[in-house]
């Protein structure tokens, strides 16, 4: 195997980075894990069911605001062809209200030294 060679005989997809992308973005945004203190049998059972995401998202989703809420449910959608393609997520997160940007952050970069200042 090399990169380019043989990349659909892979075990994993984009959409399984999109998924991954997704649980990291949340520990990110939530300052914890998603699933925690679960038995190795519940953790399989709720990610291969859906049920957790649901579940999490329904309790927890509302403290991350409603945008954020419906990228990471498209991110963890069940169904892998709901899932959002990495140029359609970088879309969703350049909606997203920009909160407490620094000016060091590469958009204000564009700007003139008068205009920022």
């Amino acid at each position: 195997m090399g990169p380019g060679n043989q990349e659909d005989c892979l075990p994993f997809s984009k959409a399984a980075d999109v998924y991954a992308f997704g649980t990291i973005w949340f520990e990110l945004q939530a300052k914890e894990w998603p699933i925690m203190n679960q038995p190795t049998e519940v953790l399989i059972y709720q990610l291969g069911s859906g049920e957790g995401i649901r579940t999490l998202l329904a309790q927890k989703g509302t403290g991350l605001g409603k945008e954020v809420t419906e990228i990471l449910s498209a991110c963890w959608s069940f169904k892998v062809e709901d899932r959002p393609t990495f140029t359609q997520l970088s879309d969703l997160l350049e909606k997203l209200p920009k909160l407490n940007r620094r000016l060091s952050h590469p958009g204000h970069f564009w700007k003139s030294e008068e205009y920022v200042s």
